[in-house]
């Protein structure tokens, strides 16, 4: 087929020459501290734009508390940056352990106690000698074990439990050495003593209540709640096997406290996993994974337990490689405490070769503790396994991110690793270990013993999500973070930096729409402007130079504060004659960024051009669309005043209309959440900004109080000075001629005097010395005039 007549003709010309781009400046790589090399490693995740995470979540058996918070809460904020600013797909998995000696121990005990309240209508002697019994146990097998040297109890024959405790706290109490060491010995020391305490009172009000034949069922409540600590572990040692379905029971409270955490997960603004994952739901694959382990030659049977063989694993031959234990913390390895905590409670170490192995399958479970079947007798996962098992079945042979509580390095995440490159044969299962760093409370471990132990629904009464997500980020995510006085009053400071920012911008904002961004604004840049747009971009270089060293979220937010400052010093320095555009377009940055944190709420911050990071829990219309609805009535009630207020101005009498106005501007529109700046506005009028009303009313407050305060020391010092001038005035009550003559001398000190009342003789007689009389004379002159004000002042009073 023949081409087109029209088809254009081939050009002549030769191609031109296309010369490639050099770069001028290196784009920062992102690093990240890794805890399996304790080094800054260039993240390069394996699935391209897609990062494969796990992480470690919560216990389910009591409230979460600030711990989980800064885990968390780091945790998203991490997660975001990925998503937000970096742009990877996160495929975020998290766990949820519900199978756990912790649970099991906390689910039977309260499952126990509230079958004691339901089971006894009133008081007996037997549950006060059972409660005894409970409180003797305790004493023995926790306080008295702990003791730093032993307490003698008293000698008389009749001395119980009750006055052995009562020696301790004596001894805790008068012996301020002992109960140091006490302390050093044991950090559950004071938490001992006060559940013993505790208990104690609860006793004494019982009995005395039997006494009086007050034996309702509040008491038996009031007795069982008192004495729980020491109570529910005694019914779960001498009851637990009377336990039907242990099973439910767990799960029960496993589900009260899951739903509870994802409750104050929420609440906090993190964003839930993709991926959840259950213990309870991953049993047969626990199993099936154990027997793999076995098969590989890394784990064996004994006492009716699986245990993993750490000596065979460390060492032994992989494809071209060597297995490693303890990757994390080598140094960790011998450290029995760290071992036996990790086992639990409730196992038992019959079985196992060497102290380093660890519970791959905890068998030989007893009555009253949940057990599931398997090929080595009914049991249950250890803590370990739970972990390995999950993200394995979700993720599969490996995954780039793992993350948890620096806490949970060793034996925890160790054993972690070894399990699941034992069973899948690799030589590395995860590429970076994220571990967050501790939290203490202004400079101690948190501890219910130390009573700074803060739960999140305290810590949110106190302080807003945004409050705590920001005071979290003002430390770099792996390193401890004190949260402390002072850490809060830098947090609320910088979040008022930006509200400040976000209001004038949005104020400036209307105000210039008011007057028409096409005719009336300044729009061209000039050496001010360039400047400004100049500092954004370094800003944003130096943005993302901070969060590419390792999530550098300290470094980060002041680049954005220190952005901020040179806004305000460029609209300081142009006055009423500034270009918004730039600044509209650095507060709109700002905005994406502080997003990114997760520091946005409502859909304030739902576009690329909002402004501001919305209220907390906003839901609907976001501000901005708020300030446009409202835009047109305000500007009519402000254009109003200023009116007005020329008039008054203009006025002979202004004082009352200027009043009125002011009162309108400091009471009325204050009350309302609008503030107006008076001469900020373009035309010189008054530029008006919307504000949260409690803020508002309570700079309102705080400028009566301090104007109030300086009207009082005010008054003070004139007061003072009016006391001072009296007190002179007092001094010239007696005349020049009588002020020589007693009384108002010493009797005898002089024996005559002249004319003018000046002494002319001393005491003996003797005549004065022309020195002496010379003084006197100069003193009854001062006097006579001192005299004269008085009289003046008394007959100004009337008197």
């Amino acid at each position: 087929m023949s081409a087109p007549t029209d088809a254009p003709k081939a050009s002549s010309s030769a191609q031109p020459e296309w010369v490639r781009p050099t770069k001028t400046v290196d784009e920062p790589v992102l690093r990240v501290y890794n805890s399996l090399t304790r080094s800054k490693d260039e993240f390069v995740p394996t699935k391209g734009r897609q990062v494969d995470w796990y992480n470690c979540g919560p216990t389910v058996y009591d409230s979460s508390h600030m711990g989980h918070a800064r885990n968390y809460l780091t945790q998203d904020i991490v997660r975001r940056i990925l998503r937000d600013y970096f742009g990877y797909d996160v495929n975020f998995v998290m766990n949820i352990t519900d199978i756990d000696d912790k649970i099991i121990l906390r689910a039977r005990e309260s499952y126990l106690l509230a079958q004691t309240v339901s089971s006894n209508s009133s008081l007996t002697p037997q549950l006060l000698s059972t409660t005894q019994e409970a409180f003797t146990k305790f004493l023995t097998s926790k306080l008295i074990k702990s003791l730093p040297s032993p307490v003698e109890p008293p000698s008389s024959p009749n001395a119980t439990s009750f006055d052995h405790f009562e020696a301790i706290v004596t001894k805790d109490q008068s012996d301020a050495a002992w109960a140091k060491s006490a302390r050093e010995k044991e950090e559950k020391f004071g938490l001992y003593l006060a559940s013993l305490s505790k208990a104690r009172v609860a006793y004494n009000v019982a009995e005395k209540r039997i006494e009086k034949d007050d034996v309702g069922g509040e008491g038996v409540r009031d007795l069982v709640d008192g004495a729980s600590d020491v109570l529910g572990p005694y019914l779960g040692d001498t009851l637990g096997d009377t336990i039907a379905d242990p099973i439910s029971v767990s799960r029960q409270l496993a589900s009260h406290w899951e739903a509870k955490y994802f409750e104050d997960m929420n609440r906090l603004h993190i964003l839930p996993p993709d991926t959840v994952t259950r213990v309870s739901e991953y049993v047969p694959e626990i199993v099936t994974f154990v027997q793999r382990i076995i098969d590989n030659g890394f784990a064996y049977e004994g006492g009716g337990s699986v245990w993993f063989d750490v000596g065979k694993f460390e060492g032994a031959d992989g494809d071209g490689f060597r297995h490693e234990y303890a990757k994390l913390q080598p140094g960790s390895k011998g450290n029995k405490k760290l071992l036996d905590e990790g086992e639990g409670a409730l196992t038992a170490s019959q079985g196992k070769k060497q102290a380093a192995d660890f519970a791959l399958w905890k068998g030989k479970s007893k009555p009253g503790e949940p057990a599931w079947p398997s090929p080595w007798g009914e049991g249950r996962p250890g803590w370990h396994i739970e972990c390995s098992v999950m993200a394995s079945e979700v993720l599969g042979r490996g995954m780039d991110i793992h993350s948890g509580g620096v806490d949970l390095m060793f034996p925890h995440h160790d054993n972690e690793l070894a399990q699941a490159e034992a069973y899948h044969g690799c030589r590395q299962w995860v590429n970076y270990f994220l571990h967050t760093g501790h939290l203490h409370i202004e400079g101690l471990k948190m501890s219910k013993s130390l009573k700074n132990f803060i739960t999140i629904e305290e810590a949110l009464r106190d302080y807003s999500a945004r409050q705590l997500r920001l005071a979290f980020m003002l430390q770099t995510w792996s390193a401890k973070l004190d949260f402390k006085k002072d850490l809060i009053i830098d947090t609320k400071s910088k979040e008022e930096t930006f509200d400040n920012f976000f209001t004038n911008v949005r104020a400036r904002m209307n105000d210039a729409a008011s007057r028409g961004v096409n005719t009336d604004g300044k729009h061209h840049y000039d050496e001010l402007e360039k400047a400004l747009n100049a500092e954004l971009h370094k800003a944003q270089f130096d943005f993302r130079a901070a969060l590419c060293d390792s999530f550098n979220t300290p470094a980060a937010v002041q680049v954005l504060l220190d952005l901020i400052a040179k806004v305000n010093i460029y609209l300081s320095t142009r006055g009423r004659e500034y270009n918004i555009a730039p600044v509209v377009n650095i507060a709109q940055w700002i905005t994406r960024m502080l997003k990114t944190f997760g520091l946005g709420e409502g859909s304030a911050v739902s576009d690329a051009t909002a402004i501001g990071w919305g209220k907390e829990g906003e839901e609907g219309a976001g501000a901005g669309d708020f300030e446009t609805k409202l835009d047109p009535y305000l500007r009519a009630i402000s254009t109003f005043r200023d009116e007005i207020r020329r008039l008054a101005i203009a006025s002979s009498s202004p004082s009352e209309i200027l009043a009125l106005c002011d009162r309108f501007r400091d009471n009325d529109l204050v009350n309302l959440g609008v503030q107006l700046d008076d001469g900020q506005g373009a035309d010189g009028g008054a530029l008006y900004k919307l504000v949260d009303p409690s803020i508002l009313i309570k700079a309102r407050e705080e400028k009566a109080q301090a104007a109030a305060d300086k009207a009082a020391k005010k008054a003070a010092t004139a007061a003072a000075a009016e006391q001072k001038r009296i007190a002179t005035l007092e001094k010239g009550k007696v005349a020049p001629k009588d002020m020589f003559r007693p009384p108002n001398v010493v009797e005898g000190l002089y024996t005559a005097w002249d004319e003018q009342g000046l002494p002319t003789k001393d005491g003996e007689g003797k005549e004065l010395s022309k020195g002496l009389q010379k003084k006197c004379a100069k003193e009854a002159k001062i006097q006579e005039k001192a005299h004269e004000a008085y009289l003046a002042w008394v007959k100004e009073k009337g008197e």
